[in-house]
């Protein structure tokens, strides 16, 4: 292939690779192609994040231990999330995706999981693993760029709020989240690059948004989704 963009994407990884042990060798090549996608998103660069996800989504999945421990694992993990027990959670999550790799909802959900307790880098990670593995799941996209706001990170923020805007199955609600988070978020980070996002879809934005006052105390806007933000199964 003789596109340059991809010719310096394929340099970059190489470069990255040497470092690495073989045995992980492949997961972190996956994180590279996700973390690219995030760039490209935030470059507006529809083709590079498009190259990227036929990466990804050309790889094989992992092989999985034992997919049956591990599916009752993530029933565990759920039910212990929905009695708001995020510590229990942790461990059936952790457990599950141990037991299979490929299990994208375990990795979705154990990303939310540490990101309920506020472990960022922990959280990030097992969200790019989901998205690894399906790099088209808008409500991963959204929950990374809730965790680059809790790090301040404007422009990984932006990259995956576009990823959600790009990949999400009902649009129109995409972009009344977006919206909403530009004209209601408390929190820099978010508010700019939904806004950010917005204008790089062209959607309508207005050209001055007054900052919301500060949140309740007992309020932690965007830590948690409602169930309206799934934008894909």
């Amino acid at each position: 292939m003789n596109n340059p963009a991809f010719q310096r994407w394929a340099w970059l990884l190489a470069a990255w690779l040497a470092a690495i042990p073989a045995f992980a060798q492949n997961s972190e090549s996956n994180r590279f192609y996700v973390q690219q996608m995030i760039e490209l998103a935030a470059a507006n660069d529809e083709h590079g994040v498009a190259a990227m996800q036929r990466m990804l989504e050309q790889n094989p999945r992992p092989s999985a231990p034992d997919p049956g421990a591990a599916a009752a694992m993530l029933q565990a993990g759920l039910a212990a999330l929905r009695q708001n027990d995020p510590n229990a959670a942790l461990a059936k999550l952790q457990q599950a995706v141990q037991l299979d790799p490929g299990n994208v909802e375990a990795a979705n959900h154990l990303g939310l999981v540490y990101r309920k307790l506020g472990q960022l880098p922990e959280a990030e990670r097992a969200l790019q693993q989901a998205l690894s593995l399906e790099p088209v799941r808008a409500v991963a996209w959204f929950q990374l760029a809730q965790v680059y706001g809790l790090q301040n990170d404007v422009r990984r923020a932006t990259g995956a709020l576009a990823n959600t805007y790009r990949f999400a199955q009902n649009t129109m609600r995409a972009e009344e989240i977006l919206r909403n988070i530009a004209e209601n978020e408390a929190a820099d980070t978010l508010r700019n690059a939904a806004l950010a996002t917005l204008r790089a879809y062209q959607l309508p934005v207005a050209d001055v948004i007054v900052p919301p006052l500060a949140p309740n105390s007992d309020m932690a806007p965007m830590t948690t989704p409602a169930r309206p933000l799934r934008f894909a199964p």
